[in-house]
């Protein structure tokens, strides 16, 4: 699951000389003066701490743009290459995860702030000992409570250190994009008033899922590609149902890339591409059509699926790129809400997203252990790989669960790591 993220909800200081004063009174909250804005080709420039924002940007979504000039430079001077940073936010909350090593990765998070929006962004370079605040997008978390502003946001994606993107994964109408390492977001025309339905990187390219989604249901669905580094979006030639509901699964390993998508058949149709896209193939895939499922691809031939069945999950492995699908037995029944974690073709962690510790598989799935020193309280929201070593998870620090109405807003997640394939975890991980 390379560089593979996802949000629960559903996840910089960078200061001119004149501005430090205002910057400091702002850091307790992570806020910033307002934007401005004029007309659809202006951009707005603001200083940051954290990397909170107070509003969002008004101008036309295929040209904003924000801006946050460095500590004691002009932007215009900046040497090429991401952000400085400065510090995090304080109290900050991590919703979602992205990497593109074993040292270097991305949070996507809020912390509290006195003029919302309070999203922010840390980076890390050197595994984890220490962290800084990069610029967000400003677009306000999605709390997952199903009834916010369609501009909201729940996951980060870094294709490597320069490109990367934002955007909310419970199909919302929101996508931002990087191509500067988070100095600067922009909205590029990729949805024009569709929903994202689901999004993946690998092989040098960006994929994206889009469709009209209203009352459970999509239409006008349309795969597209643009080369990682460009917003230069193109709908590719892949014959695509009329009509889905949103559960859509994707995943992309090289210029291998997999679309799982509702039809009227019992089984989701499974599109299966060795050229990024520029061909596909028509299989079955082992999830319920009108219930979805995820994919997660551990190479060129070796796909692991969680599909909702509606009462329980059922856990699923293909070792020829989709063609065929095994059903595993994990020892104990699986929550819809369950996500595997692939390390490699062999190795994985099942996280039940719920109270309870990971298990682990080192043979494909024909066996389960569980993992120990992992919290027993709390939900595991998310788990996935850099590579076959390196691993992430977050869970909540409550025994609520994560789809809970909480009555003060979502419940503060941690960050736990491992680097034996998931045999052991450490954490939580001191991101503050």
């Amino acid at each position: 699951m390379h560089g593979t993220v996802i949000g629960r909800r559903g996840r910089v200081v960078a200061l001119s000389a004149g501005l430090f004063a205002i910057a400091g009174l702002l850091a307790a909250c992570g806020g910033h003066p307002a934007h401005s804005a004029s007309s659809a080709s202006s951009t707005t420039t603001a200083p940051a701490v954290g990397s909170t924002t107070t509003s969002p940007v008004t101008t036309a979504p295929s040209s904003t743009t924000t801006t946050v000039p460095s500590p004691s430079t002009s932007s215009a001077t900046l040497p090429p290459g991401p952000p400085p940073g400065g510090p995090v936010p304080s109290g900050f909350d991590p919703v979602s995860f992205t990497a593109i090593s074993d040292s270097e990765y991305w949070l996507l998070g809020e912390a509290p702030c006195s003029n919302p929006v309070c999203t922010s962004i840390v980076r890390t370079t050197d595994g984890g000992a220490h962290f800084v605040g990069i610029p967000a997008p400003p677009a306000p978390l999605d709390t997952g409570s199903g009834n916010g502003p369609s501009d909201e946001v729940n996951t980060v994606r870094f294709a490597d250190a320069l490109d990367g993107y934002v955007y909310d994964s419970n199909g919302g109408s929101a996508f931002w994009a990087t191509h500067d390492g988070g100095e600067h977001w922009s909205q590029p025309p990729l949805l024009s008033g569709q929903d994202l339905l689901a999004f993946g990187t690998g092989g040098g390219y960006a994929f994206a899922l889009v469709g009209a989604c209203a009352s459970g249901a999509c239409s006008n669905l349309s795969l597209r590609r643009s080369i990682v580094g460009s917003d230069a979006w193109s709908p590719l030639s892949v014959a695509l149902p009329a009509g889905a509901t949103p559960g859509a699964g994707l995943a992309v390993h090289g210029s291998n890339v997999w679309l799982s998508v509702s039809t009227s058949a019992p089984k989701q149709l499974l599109l299966a591409s060795t050229s990024s896209g520029s061909s596909f193939a028509t299989g079955t895939s082992p999830c319920l059509s009108q219930l979805g499922g995820a994919l997660q691809a551990a190479g060129a031939d070796v796909l692991w699926a969680v599909c909702p069945t509606g009462t329980l999950a059922g856990l699923w492995r293909s070792t020829d790129a989709g063609a065929q699908w095994q059903s595993l037995s994990t020892g104990s029944p699986l929550p819809n809400s369950a996500l595997v974690a692939p390390a490699s073709a062999s190795d994985a962690v099942l996280a039940p997203v719920g109270e309870g510790q990971l298990s682990i598989t080192t043979d494909g799935g024909t066996t389960w252990q569980p993992v120990p020193n992992t919290v027993t309280t709390g939900f595991w929201v998310w788990a996935g790989f850099t590579d076959s070593s390196t691993g992430s998870a977050l869970s909540s620090a409550s025994s609520a669960p994560p789809e809970w109405p909480w009555p003060n807003g979502p419940l503060p997640e941690q960050l736990w790591r491992t680097s034996n394939g998931g045999a052991s975890w450490s954490g939580p991980v001191n991101i503050g």
